[in-house]
Formats: C-alpha cells, structure tokens, sequence
C-alpha cells in the first residue's frame, strides 16, 4: 500500500542551534513523497537561513512575531497532504516514528489521529524522562483520558487533515496549550490510537515556553473548563472524576499565582488567589500557610 502524503508543520522561533538536527530526522524517515514546510515565527538569529540550506526540500514560509498556534495555522493553511505531523524546532523524530504511526492510519479508517511516547534529553536531570510515564497514561484514547492526563505532545501527533476541516486548526488566543485544545476538539468526533514507544526526542534547554509554569497552569485550567461538559456527555460515568481532577488543577493555577504574586511583592494580590485556592481545596494545608506569609508581609486583608 502506496502511503499518502505527509506535509510536516515546524513552526520555529530562534531556533538555529537545533533546526538542522530537527529537519534530518524528517528526511530520515525515507518517505518520498514529504512536504515540509518551517514557518519562521519572527526568528533574528538565521533561523531560515538555516531552513533554506536544505534546498527545494523545505518550503520556508514567514510571519511576525505572533507564536507557535499562529505558525502552525499558517503551515497547515500553505500545504495539501492528507495527513499532517508536526514537529518543533528544538525536538528530533526518531527515523522509524511515522513507520510506526502511518499503518495505524492506512488500516483503520476511523482513526483520526496517531501519537506516541516522547523521550526527554538535554539538561542535566532529565535525559531518559519518559512523557507517557511521567503522565501517568494507561492506555486510553478517550477525551476523559486527555482530561486527566494530557497525553498528546504535539512533535508525535500524525493526524488526517479531514479532522481539522470540521474542528478547525489551533486557537492562536491560547499562548500555551492550543495543542491540547486542538486534541480534544477532534477527539469528540474521531477515535485515536497511541504508539507505546518514544519516537519523539524531546529537547531540553533555557528557551522552552511550557516552563513557564503560571501560565501553563492558568491554560490548562481555561482549556479543561471550556471540555469539562462535553467530556462528561461523551462519559457520563467520569463526571465525579473529571470534577475532582478540574477542581485540582485549579487550586495549583490559585496557588501557584499567589505564591508568585507574593514572590514580587504584591501581598494583597497574592492574597486573592490564595484565598480561592483554600475555598477550593480547603484541606491543603500549603495554601494557608503563603496566606499567612501574606498577611505577615503588609497591606490591608482582602
């Protein structure tokens, strides 16, 4: 069986030092028919000079600063094949991922998308990290599963472009997540399957977005809110689950704010969120004790 097309989708912001090492492990999955597209996410450091060193096999497209959702919905928007994967910048395929993950798709028809395990690598500490481990992933597929486990790295997804015709492409309003966002959209409408092995090398260093963990919790609260119901219909036997796991998230989007806000010299402020995060999860004791150090730091009781 002849594969269909894949169009690539790298959305790549100063990322010289790792660009080349990312676009190889594309060509070394020995497809012959690969469109491969690097948008160029407003980069001053010869982040396309380097996409353009690989000649006619890489479409290099460009667009102000305006981040990754918004390169990706322009790389999506440029190419035509019938299945689309993603890679970032920074990470590296491993030179069987889509062997592994385009059969999946050929053999089953109502499969609408295929992700894998991803294996970190980088900074001291974290080379060998598994992501499905440190997940806690079971196995399951089902929109309650990327609820409570938000499975799906983005660099090891292989989906049908039908799939983004109904749900539409990444949300640009998202500054992190619009991946998870994408992912359960689909999933009320498509079945997907997982790969249980790392073809994915995820990068570790300095420069990555989702270590900024405030905001990485804020999204992932805004982002389990908007599905919270519809994952419930889709299960309606994970409500109770689902709730829990929503209510915990918030108290560590709460708690985290406050104990930052604090960190800067903002008590008052700080005394908000923690205050939510006690009348959420009224039994931790941490949230008390930065209220407390709030109040010990000055400015009047919220």
């Amino acid at each position: 069986m002849t594969p269909p097309r894949v169009s690539v989708v790298i959305p790549a912001c100063n990322a010289a030092p790792f660009l080349a090492e990312a676009l190889q492990s594309v060509f070394a999955q020995g497809l012959a028919d690969t469109e491969v597209v690097v948008v160029d996410d407003g980069s001053t450091d010869g982040t396309a000079a380097v996409a353009r060193g690989f000649g006619r096999g890489v479409r290099v497209l460009s667009q102000p600063r305006s981040g990754s959702g918004r390169a990706r919905n322009l790389g999506l928007a440029e190419t035509s094949g019938e299945l689309v994967a993603f890679l970032d910048a920074d990470d590296v395929w491993t030179p069987d991922k889509l062997a592994r993950q385009l059969p999946l798709l050929q053999e089953d028809p109502g499969l609408g998308l295929v992700f894998s395990d991803m294996v970190a690598f980088g900074e001291p500490g974290v080379a060998g990290r598994r992501y499905f481990l440190e997940r806690g992933f079971t196995g399951s597929c089902t929109p309650s599963a990327i609820f409570l486990h938000d499975m799906i790295s983005t660099p090891t997804v292989v989906l049908r472009r039908t799939c983004l015709r109904e749900t539409g492409p990444f949300d640009p309003g998202l500054p992190i997540g619009q991946d998870t966002d994408l992912w359960f959209r689909i999933a009320l409408s498509y079945r997907f399957a997982a790969v249980d092995a790392p073809l994915v090398r995820r990068r570790f260093h300095p420069g990555n977005i989702t270590r900024d963990s405030r905001l990485l919790a804020r999204c992932v609260v805004t982002i389990c809110e908007r599905y919270l119901d519809r994952c419930i219909a889709a299960e309606p036997g994970m409500e109770r689950v689902l709730r829990h796991d929503l209510a915990r998230k918030r108290w560590h989007h709460w708690f985290l704010e406050g104990c930052a806000l604090q960190h800067e010299g903002r008590p008052r402020e700080a005394r908000r969120f923690l205050a939510r995060a006690i009348r959420e999860k009224p039994l931790r004791a941490r949230a008390y004790a930065f209220y407390v150090r709030s109040l010990l730091a000055g400015g009047a009781a919220a």
